[in-house]
């Protein structure tokens, strides 16, 4: 079992708003590559050198993969709303606002979109092959796919954002719980963390990556995820908000003698067993991300 009690990182609450946090993100994109066809690898390689001109540490496939929220931490906010959707999480039939229709399921569409074009550059290639990497990974994080919808929040909570919980000073709400894939991937924040500037990934860095990620495909290999062959991102979104109600908005955080179940509420402590339930949820996402990603540039660059 992953430990629970982690030593917290430094970068833990300028990261609320993120997605993965970079760890999860460089994880999911070390399964894809692994899983890309010769074509495929050539082809994604070629496009890296274009992005690494002009931000040098996007030095392989898996650095892209961090790229789109780096560009927050250089004022660049105009694709902060593309990293999610609004699917309603809305048990008290709430009057609730329209989610917008330019989210990350549009901005999975466009990225495809450009990766097939046969009059795009290059330069705006490799641009989209980082945004589709980086929303892929987005878009199997749970709570990127829901907003929880009650009477003091009838504008929603933000993804988790505005869902306070108590956990000791390592994260400030659900969202940032989630991102950090429940404490699953907290040994690796180390990796270029978020607020420093960014290096170029080391032998060293990958390495730790590839072993991390061959863990995790071991434990999930692809025959054994129910219905990893399905490339339809909407699709995607709705396993996710199903994982995010069950798991994120309703988990249990403990279980009585007599079975009955305790769930999590604002401001209440996240427990050891509601983190080993979430680490479950968010280990396999990560496989499914991943394998799902490679199988769709396998589509777009062919064999």
């Amino acid at each position: 079992m992953k430990k629970i009690l982690l030593i917290a990182v430094t970068c833990i609450f300028s990261l609320s708003a993120q997605a993965w946090w970079d760890a999860g993100h460089l994880i999911t994109a070390v399964i894809a590559y692994k899983n890309l066809n010769k074509k495929a690898k050539a082809q994604v390689d070629d496009l890296v050198q274009y992005l690494e001109r002009d931000y040098p540490y996007t030095n392989n496939f898996a650095a892209l993969s961090t790229w789109p929220d780096d560009l927050k931490s250089e004022g660049v906010y105009a694709y902060s709303t593309l990293h999610y959707t609004n699917i309603p999480y809305n048990p008290q039939n709430l009057a609730i606002p329209v989610p917008p229709e330019v989210d990350v399921l549009w901005a999975i569409d466009q990225a495809k979109s450009i990766l097939y074009s046969k009059r795009s550059r290059p330069v705006e290639k490799a641009r989209q092959l980082a945004f589709l990497i980086h929303f892929v990974g987005d878009i199997h994080q749970p709570l990127h796919s829901t907003s929880y919808f009650n009477n003091d929040l009838p504008a929603g909570n933000r993804g988790g954002n505005d869902f306070p919980i108590s956990s000791f000073g390592r994260w400030k709400n659900l969202h940032a719980c989630w991102d950090d894939a429940c404490g699953f991937t907290s040994d690796y924040n180390d990796i270029n963390p978020y607020g420093e500037p960014k290096k170029a990934l080391s032998k060293e860095d990958m390495k730790r990556l590839e072993d991390f990620a061959a863990k995790i495909m071991k434990a999930h290999p692809k025959k054994d995820l129910l219905g990893i062959d399905l490339l339809d991102q909407d699709f995607w979104a709705l396993e996710s908000h199903k994982l995010a109600v069950r798991y994120g908005y309703r988990g249990v955080l403990s279980v009585d003698e007599n079975g009955r179940k305790k769930y999590i509420r604002p401001n209440d402590p996240v427990s050891e067993y509601y983190l080993e339930q979430g680490q479950k949820i968010a280990e396999q996402r990560l496989a499914m991300g991943g394998y799902r990603l490679a199988a769709v540039l396998n589509q777009i660059f062919g064999e």
